[in-house]
């Protein structure tokens, strides 16, 4: 209250006035008589007859009761935590956001303290104080996004390396036979962009003779905002992966902003995967005897780099041999913060819908350009709990730092959400998993859009590349699997996924695409010189009956979701148009 009646609120402010009670709580202590002024005498007096419990207990109903008072008589908005989450959200995720939101507001309040084994203490005690208070948590989460630094986010989201969150995640994860870090020199003699020292954690369920005769290697780059996170913040589902797959995890432990802004952490990835490609793995302590089947994965940033990465592959001279796969999970297509649709991507998605089998509802429902309904996701959902507006604009400007000369609303290596069709029609198999309310969903909507139109426009096999959307969750749910079972089921069919992406080539006929001939001279001969451009071959996509099944139960396709653009708008006007949904993760 002093911080506003001075013009000034801040912690500062706050502190003043904290300091203040307490002294004048100390006065009314020392100074004024036992039994108080002479109307609480009376009352004094009447507590006799009450026990210290029951005064206590007595005390505490009464304060409860104020607190709550606005509820007990009906004064608040029309049930508005039902709309943002028992109707927004499933059940499953729900819970996983309560104990997520508690362990961040527990580790801000604790970020101060010193040193780390009473941090790491506190941190935890005041996590379990907002698991009971979780509008507290709601509140201190939405106050420091105010002030969000990296450090902060560094503070909050690194929080899997908090003893006991990994001791948790020991034990409920598979047995591997390693886990272990090592580093890549990099130079620039070599041809990399940069002079650094990058440092990579190796996960692996069998024995190190195995792993050096693998095959087949899954290299994740790990998401965090751009800012946050190294792989050991991801080892749940890593680990979770290798035990599965019996393959290889490979995690990059790339350089963060905004100390290292753009484009030096893309650099470090794409690096990494051409020196893997150039040792054929000896690199990362494989024989070297044959290049390994690569599959290319990240999650939010790290699908960010997973998509740019990709596009240098394609784009690099000499030619690279691509991952056999990209698979993504939430990524972020698009580094900016428009909050509507334009009509090119509009028209890319309504022609990708015209493609189907759409049932008349379904197109009803869906807003069509200039009814003013066509909000994108970041707008639909700007008030998300993990990656709300403000939180977003803190992070992308981070990312892309102080270069004025970046262009990012066409600079595909920022945002490969503007990646041309010449490069995404050699883009290899492609699976795109996401959140159904997440604030980027419309990132992988129209990415995928465009990815199978040039793929189609160039002959190239698209019959593979897979959106899914899964029902009820926002962002982040492959970060709750520790704490939330249900989410383990997600983490098991990306596994699924994996395998069937990396899965040993069957033999196929030779095919040929686009030939031209051109005649050389060669002495007395006549020699006839033909360039073949090879056609691209299939990855089929072949995934158990378990996974289909559990695809056609909790996702959704990329047109149901557009329903969410006149929900949200209507519940801006506030007009109810929600039904009762029971959520099924």
């Amino acid at each position: 209250m002093l911080g506003h009646i001075a013009g000034r609120p801040s912690p500062s402010w706050d502190k003043i006035q904290a300091i203040v009670v307490l002294l004048m709580s100390y006065v009314a202590l020392r100074k004024v008589p036992a039994a108080g002024p002479r109307p609480f005498q009376r009352i004094h007096n009447l507590l006799k007859k009450y026990t210290p419990w029951q005064i206590l207990i007595g005390a505490l109903t009464t304060l409860y009761a104020a607190h709550h008072a606005d509820l007990l008589l009906g004064l608040t908005p029309a049930e508005p935590e039902k709309k943002m989450f028992s109707r927004r959200y499933t059940p499953g995720y729900t819970r996983g956001l309560w104990i997520l939101s508690a362990l961040d507001a527990g580790f801000f309040t604790s970020q101060n303290i010193r040193p780390k084994i009473l941090r790491d203490t506190m941190s935890a005690v005041f996590s379990i104080f907002y698991l009971f208070f979780p509008k507290r948590a709601v509140e201190k989460n939405n106050m420091m996004l105010k002030v969000i630094t990296a450090t902060h986010m560094r503070r909050s989201w690194e929080k899997m390396l908090h003893p006991v969150i990994r001791l948790m995640t020991w034990v409920n994860a598979p047995k591997l036979g390693i886990r272990r870090e090592i580093t890549i020199r990099l130079t620039t003699a070599e041809g990399y962009h940069s002079d650094s020292e990058v440092t990579i954690t190796i996960f692996f369920k069998g024995t190190e003779e195995e792993y050096a005769r693998s095959e087949s290697i899954i290299l994740d780059i790990p998401g965090g905002g751009f800012v946050a996170m190294r792989p050991a913040c991801h080892a749940d589902y890593l680990m979770a992966w290798a035990g599965q797959t019996n393959m290889p995890i490979i995690s990059i432990d790339y350089k963060k902003a905004p100390e290292f802004p753009f484009p030096y952490g893309l650099h470090e990835c794409f690096d990494i995967y051409k020196t893997i490609v150039a040792t054929k793995g000896a690199c990362i302590g494989l024989k070297g005897a044959v290049l390994p089947r690569i599959a290319l994965t990240g999650d939010s940033a790290g699908g960010t780099f997973a998509a740019s990465v990709m596009n240098m592959i394609i784009e690099h001279r000499p030619v690279l041999p691509k991952p056999v796969g990209l698979l993504m999970v939430y990524p972020c297509m698009h580094v900016g913060l428009d909050f509507w649709i334009c009509n090119s991507d509009l028209a890319v998605i309504e022609e990708e819908i015209a493609r189907g089998p759409i049932p008349e509802d379904i197109l009803k429902a869906r807003p069509g350009r200039g009814d003013g309904m066509t909000l994108n996701s970041k707008a639909a959902f700007m008030d998300d709990q993990v990656l709300g507006s403000s939180f977003l604009r803190a992070l992308m400007v981070m990312y892309i730092g102080g270069d004025t000369k970046l262009d990012h609303k066409s600079d595909y290596l920022v945002s490969p959400i503007y990646t041309p069709d010449r490069i995404l029609a050699q883009y290899p198999r492609t699976y795109i998993i996401t959140g159904e309310k997440d604030p980027l969903v419309d990132d992988s909507i129209i990415f995928m859009a465009k990815l199978r139109r040039a793929k189609r426009a160039a002959g190239a096999d698209l019959e593979s590349d897979t959106l899914r959307i899964v029902s009820g969750v926002s962002h982040a749910f492959m970060q709750m699997t520790g704490v939330v079972p249900e989410m383990k089921e997600l983490v098991r069919v990306v596994g699924e996924e994996f395998l069937d992406m990396l899965k040993t080539p069957k033999a196929q006929e030779q095919t040929w695409g686009d030939a031209s001939v051109q005649s050389v001279k060669d002495g007395d001969s006549d020699l006839v010189q033909v360039n073949v451009r090879p056609a691209v071959l299939s990855n089929p996509r072949q995934t158990s009956a378990a996974v289909l099944k559990w695809e056609q139960e909790y996702t959704r396709d990329a047109v149901t979701i557009y329903e969410h653009r006149r929900v949200a708008y209507l519940d801006q006007l506030g007009i109810d148009t929600h039904d009762d949904d029971s959520g099924h993760i």
